[in-house]
This record gives C-alpha cells, sequence and structure tokens, in this order.
C-alpha cells in the first residue's frame, strides 16, 4: 500500500472511531450544539412566512451548501438557491410532498452548526456532502395552533435528519420522537432543551415532534434548524433530485 493511501486510511479510521457512541450503538443521540452568535439568534425574528402551509404559523429560511473536509476541519460552500422539494413518497401531504417549495436565504452564517453535527456522525473523510440547513419558527397563539409535524411521522429522504433546539419561548410540547416504522413503537422521546440536538438515521427510522402551546398568555414559539444530510453522490439537490422527486 502507498504512504498516500495509509495515511488516508489511518485518517478514515481514526475520525470514524470518534463518532458518538450512542449514534453507533442506536441510530441516534442527542448532543449539545454550539452556542450562536446573537446576530443569527435574532434573525429567528425577521423571516418570512411558510406560504406553502397555510394551516399554522411557521416562518422558514433555507440555504443549501456543499461541504467537506481538508486538513483537519470541515469547509461548506453555499449552493446557488433551488427550490426546495421532497418526495411524495416520504412526505405524505399535499402542501409539500413532491411540491417544489420557494425558500428565501438564511441571513447569516450557521455552518458551525453543520461542523458539529458532521464531528459526531459515522461519516468518511474522503466524502463530500450536501446540507440542507432549515431555519424554522413554528409560533402558537389564539389564532393558529402550533403544529410542529402536519405531516405526521415520517422519514425526510436524506441518509441523516437533524432536529436543533435554538430557543423555546413560552411553549410547552415539542417532544421529539424516534420511531421504528415497522412497529409503529416509539423508542425514545425527550423534549430537546435550547442549543440541544437530536441526530437520526434516517434510512432507519421515522420521526416525530409534538404539538406545542402557550405556557402561559396567547402566544409562545419554538425556534429550530432541521439539518439534512447526504453524501454527495446522493445528494437532495439539483434537477436529477428534482425530477425524482416530482415523478
Amino acid at each position: 500500500m502507498k504512504d498516500n493511501d495509509m495515511n488516508a486510511s489511518a485518517e478514515r479510521i481514526s475520525f470514524e472511531s470518534s463518532a458518538n457512541k450512542d449514534y453507533l450503538d442506536n441510530g441516534y443521540c442527542v448532543i449539545d450544539m454550539p452556542e450562536m452568535p446573537q446576530s443569527l439568534l435574532n434573525s429567528f425574528d425577521y423571516m418570512p412566512r411558510d406560504t406553502h402551509s397555510p394551516g399554522r404559523l411557521r416562518e422558514i429560511r433555507l440555504t443549501q451548501y456543499i461541504g467537506y473536509w481538508e486538513e483537519g476541519e470541515w469547509f461548506f460552500a453555499t449552493l446557488p438557491p433551488r427550490k426546495y422539494v421532497q418526495s411524495a413518497d416520504y412526505i405524505r401531504l399535499a402542501e409539500a410532498g413532491g411540491v417544489p417549495r420557494h425558500r428565501e436565504q438564511i441571513i447569516g452564517d450557521p455552518t458551525p452548526l453543520i461542523a458539529a453535527v458532521l464531528d459526531q456522525l459515522p461519516v468518511q473523510l474522503d466524502d463530500m456532502f450536501q446540507i440542507n440547513v432549515n431555519q424554522i419558527r413554528v409560533i402558537a397563539n389564539k389564532d393558529y395552533k402550533g403544529i410542529t409535524v402536519p405531516e405526521g411521522p415520517h422519514r425526510d429522504g436524506h441518509e441523516f435528519s437533524v432536529i436543533a433546539v435554538a430557543k423555546r419561548h413560552n411553549v410547552r410540547g415539542g417532544e421529539t420522537q424516534v420511531i421504528d416504522p415497522k412497529t409503529r413503537e416509539i423508542l425514545f422521546r425527550t423534549t430537546l432543551a435550547e442549543n440541544q440536538a437530536i441526530l437520526i438515521d434516517d434510512e432507519r427510522y421515522i420521526h416525530y415532534a409534538t404539538n406545542i402551546e402557550p405556557e402561559e398568555g396567547d402566544m409562545g414559539y419554538r425556534d429550530i434548524w432541521v439539518i439534512e444530510i447526504n453524501r454527495w453522490h446522493n445528494r437532495a439537490y439539483g434537477p436529477a433530485h428534482e425530477r425524482a422527486s416530482l415523478a
């Protein structure tokens, strides 16, 4: 074996051995996320409403990235904006499954969140990755129920799905559940605290989150990041993905 090949193999083995043990054992895990700049957290206050989901009050932005590992760190580059498309095979909701959806871009840099997640996953350093970062606020008030997941328990249609909580303001509920797709048994349930995330093997499990409601008064909200990760050759981005998802 050539020296370069030996070095690459050693680097890959070393990196995989640092993957989160709970994830390796179970296919899901809860981790602490890095604190983000206040300017990025403040941007949750200035997001457009999700016009594709009129039955609830949800505000959303999306930025898509390509990511790779080089010389001991992760690098990310923003991909040109495209419509966000999920196949109706996974999202059985008329307003979302197989529907090209427009998303405004995130204002600020959430890529430290992606790096923190990739550091915990059993990925190979010689792979490139395509990542969707969804910035979402779900609001519960006197006019709208705090419907977190209108499609019910589901897969997102990616290799890895991540839900990270940025802020919980005056709400109860929002329990995240990891579910066996065959038996529909809830295998794990938790209410994520601020700066916590759950990493899920999206090809193995379905997941769900319960609705939120104001703890006191008439209004509360839950701010989250939903991060969807695929190896580049299996990317959920571009014309080939869109054709397959719209078929």
